[in-house]
């Protein structure tokens, strides 16, 4: 086939991709996107499409922040050999005790069933009511600042259930005094036994109030003593598991899922933000009940896996990295990606390295010292002001590190969107340098809100965008404009449909501006994709 050939069909596979995306309709909660709370996770069947209309059985995929492992799974199940790789060490810590978990559930779900029943057996008696009635929530009013810790929890309400088989019932409410003053108790003799693996005290946790830790935070100030406690017996439990050492991160799947419900939160324990709590009310519940409910989680992800594709052995088509993006190269797996699927972090993001310090502080997972300073991220805190002005200049890293990992005519999908026309700006520039074409920009507002759109509500957006390229396979640079006869500016704006959504009409306006190469001229006169857009309709 003639390289005019070549970039016709992925022009025309992209077109096809376009049309069958329009028509998908997001499937978030697969059992893999449910069993942690992993932020800004994509759908598994908008990923599945885009890997199998891009890409052939066999074929080499590459997600080089591969976040909760959706692609990782979405490239398994469709056939396809696969290499995620993460900055983070919990990102690395999830997906590789998920394949674990999958590929050895007949030996890991009965140990972990096994040291679920020891830790009920230690830890369900501090939590003991009366008449067989046991904690299962406790709400309580906040007196005081969470700075610095300077606060108290006087409780309001006690809610009691009792067990029935495997299962829970009779919910009661008690907020008389006297059942107030009946509090969960660790027994003294017990409570010195306890080793402690995590000591949430000595925790501290940087301040920086866009993800709301207030100053002087410690780890200690999200958990009330006896769920402290009650994590650290079972951390115990799994330490002392001859299956620990070969299977450690699938063992600890069980307590990272279920951190986020175990913390002090909100009455419904429904926010992605581990570290937001209400100012004047909280709830804590009571593990072995949260554990519990986690477990039958887990146990229909092993059904769902062994009823699909993912059932067997992923020892020879995938490989699991913890590394910047920046970092990687063809050398780190001995090979080149057919296609390249991935979602960095968009400009109004926030750390993630951060705000994973609860998961890792827990886990004991360690963060290396180069991390912060190669994280894709913009953030207020004083300690990550050289980030935030470095961010562009990662961002082209990154691009150009993605695009290296290519094989010729391969294919480079970035999910992005970003408000800030620098930010496109920056992404032409690095596409000219590094030798790739534009084939589309595909609007996807149909995407759940997540983190990335409830962290600056007012200037994100609910969905993406799915920048698609091509490495050129001429060998000479060019622009990254593949049909100049497409819409291009008149002077400093184009004509786009009243009619047509917002996300479609921005998708326009940024294909449009790389593909004619004016971005620079947009991002000077107008700065931000909404002013350019609203100029657009006068």
């Amino acid at each position: 086939m003639t390289t005019d050939a070549q970039s016709s069909d992925r022009h025309m596979l992209v077109a096809e991709l376009r049309q069958v995306l329009s028509d998908i309709s997001p499937a978030h909660d697969t059992p893999i996107g449910v069993i942690h709370p992993y932020w800004a996770r994509k759908p598994m069947n908008v990923v599945e499409t885009i890997i199998e209309h891009l890409t052939d059985p066999g074929e080499l995929v590459v997600d080089p922040f591969m976040g909760s492992g959706t692609t990782v799974f979405g490239a398994l199940r469709t056939g396809r050999r696969v290499v995620g790789s993460d900055i983070s060490q919990l990102s690395q810590h999830l997906v590789s005790g998920l394949v674990d978990l999958m590929e050895n559930s007949e030996v890991i779900v009965p140990e972990i069933r096994r040291i679920l029943a020891r830790h009920r057996d230690i830890s369900l008696p501090w939590y003991s009511f009366d008449d067989g009635d046991y904690v299962e929530r406790i709400r309580f009013k906040v007196v005081g600042e969470f700075s610095d810790g300077e606060f108290e929890l006087k409780p309001t309400e006690i809610v009691t259930k009792r067990p029935k088989g495997s299962s829970w019932t009779s919910r009661r409410a008690h907020m008389d005094e006297a059942s107030l003053r009946r509090l969960p108790q660790i027994p003294t003799e017990l409570n010195r036994a306890i080793s402690h693996p995590v000591n949430f005290e000595s925790l501290l946790l940087p301040e920086n109030s866009r993800i709301a830790i207030p100053r002087g935070a410690t780890l200690a100030h999200y958990f009330t003593s006896e769920n402290r406690a009650s994590i650290n017996v079972l951390l115990e439990l799994i330490q002392d598991s001859p299956l620990d050492r070969e299977h450690s991160a699938a063992l600890r799947l069980l307590l990272s899922a279920s951190l986020p419900s175990l913390r002090l939160s909100d009455k419904k324990a429904s926010s992605q933000w581990p570290y937001w709590r209400p100012k004047t009310d909280l709830t804590s519940r009571n593990p072995v009940l949260v554990l519990e409910s986690k477990f039958k989680q887990i146990l229909q992800l092993v059904e769902w896996s062994q009823s699909s594709s993912l059932a067997g052995s992923f020892e020879s088509d995938h490989q699991v990295l913890a590394m910047a993006a920046q970092a990687l190269t063809p050398a780190s797996f001995h090979g080149q990606a057919r296609l390249v699927l991935t979602d960095p972090p968009y400009g109004d993001q926030v750390p993630y390295l951060e705000y994973s310090a609860m998961w890792n502080g827990v886990l004991g997972l360690d963060v290396h010292e180069q991390a912060s300073s190669q994280e894709l991220v913009r953030s207020n805190a004083s300690h990550r002001r050289l980030d935030s002005s470095d961010y562009l200049s990662r961002l082209q890293g990154a691009f150009a590190a993605n695009a290296n990992l290519l094989q010729p005519g391969g294919i480079l999908a970035w999910f992005y969107q970003d408000q800030d026309l620098r930010c496109w700006e920056a992404i032409y520039d690095v596409a000219i340098e590094s030798d790739m074409q534009l084939i589309d920009v595909i609007p996807l507002p149909k995407q759940r809100r997540s983190l990335k759109t409830v962290t600056s509500p007012n200037t994100t957006l609910d969905g993406d965008l799915l920048c698609v390229f091509t490495k050129n396979t001429s060998g000479t640079a060019s622009a990254p404009c593949s049909e100049p006869d497409l819409d291009v500016f008149e002077g400093s704006t184009m004509e786009i449909s009243g009619r047509e959504s917002y996300f479609d009409r921005y998708a326009v306006l940024i294909l449009s501006a790389l593909r004619t190469g004016t971005i620079s001229k947009l991002a000077d006169q107008f700065s931000t994709v909404k002013r350019a857009l609203a100029a657009t309709e006068v």
